[in-house]
């Protein structure tokens, strides 16, 4: 007679079936049963990737995210033997072209390369037509780009102590200049107004451009554009530099001290870009990618690159990386709220 049955009532439940059998046999094939399920995605990471792979990045050529996008796609092109294209959709502040990778095949093939536009702009639009949490599962945080407080020679202040003393001194008299309502540029003084308890006037611009040839005629006093941005200005004794806004100081402006360092602890602000699949993509493919990346981010190439441009390499994991937007968006949302910003 056999020991155990060969075949069960038909309402009886596997948890049923497996107390039937002994401890070291239903141990094994519950190993089986995890291998088996596991077998499809090893599968799909190990064929990865299969055909050309696409970066999303969703503003215009020459950006902080598109500089990044093109310097991983050219090498991760090399790592992986496939094509890896970059493809810009801006618009509505990078909301059209994160729509677009959100629809993206889960599977590697699509990838968006993320800005801190996009943790922004959920306080600002009504809606996005997206959501991060929910449509996409992030890959890594790449890099980070300083802003720098920079204000006209002949301006009264020239450390943040300085500047809020006269702000505190001269309540709504002191202006300053964005590249647009809701913008980092516009929320990164914002936060140092909210910080340091002082009133100043918000002048918005269309762009970064003309904000600066603003300020070194002397239109404006004092703006926050990204390091990048300023720094040919600076060097050239055009306007000079309080203090940049990231944690760290610049390694392009090693003498300027941090915000955070005149006082304001914890004060970080930086355009940073970092790369997310759509959701449904496989972990494996999402590790691979990450791990592939990563040894790139590690090259001196890859770091002198981005300090050309102003940028430094910031890297987290998948689940850092998942913890810190979420983080972010409660920073900047709040920020937005206290701001009363508002869109062109």
């Amino acid at each position: 007679m056999n020991k155990y049955p060969t075949s069960f009532p038909s309402g009886l439940r596997r948890s049923a079936l497996l107390s039937v059998l002994p401890g070291a046999l239903r141990s094994a094939l519950c190993l089986i049963a995890a291998v088996l399920c596991a077998l499809p995605q090893l599968s799909a990471a190990q064929s990865f990737p299969s055909r050309p792979v696409r970066i999303i990045v969703p503003f215009s050529t020459g950006t902080a995210a598109d500089i990044v996008a093109r310097q991983l796609a050219a090498r991760l092109s090399e790592t992986w033997g496939q094509g890896v294209t970059v493809e810009n959709l801006q618009g509505a502040g990078g909301n059209v072209g994160a729509v677009a990778a959100g629809k993206g095949a889960p599977d590697g093939h699509t990838l968006l390369m993320l800005g801190i536009n996009h943790v922004i702009n959920p306080a600002l639009y009504q809606s996005t037509g997206y959501d991060l949490p929910r449509d996409f599962k992030p890959i890594m945080k790449v890099a980070s780009a300083p802003l720098v407080i920079i204000a006209h020679p002949a301006f009264a202040a020239s450390t943040i102590g300085e500047l809020v003393a006269l702000a505190k001194a001269r309540p709504g008299t002191i202006n300053y200049g964005s590249g647009g309502n809701g913008s980092v540029t516009h929320l990164s003084l914002e936060m140092l107004k909210s910080r340091a308890a002082v009133n100043m006037v918000h002048v918005p611009y269309k762009g970064i451009a003309q904000m600066l040839t603003d300020l070194m005629g002397n239109q404006i006093p004092l703006a926050s554009p990204a390091v990048a941005s300023a720094l040919p200005h600076v060097r050239a004794g055009k306007i000079k530099a309080l203090a940049v806004t990231s944690a760290m100081r610049s390694s392009a402006f090693p003498e300027v001290p941090t915000v955070a360092e005149a006082g304001f602890p914890d004060f970080d602000v930086s355009a940073w870009n970092g790369l997310l699949a759509p959701i449904g993509t496989p972990d494996e493919i999402i590790n691979k990618v990450y791990a592939d990346a990563l040894k790139i981010t590690q090259t001196p190439e890859f770091i002198e690159q981005l300090r050309r441009q102003g940028m430094e390499p910031d890297v987290l994991n998948p689940a850092a990386f998942r913890s810190y937007i979420g983080n972010e968006l409660a920073k900047w949302s709040k920020l937005v709220r206290e701001a009363g910003a508002k869109l062109d």
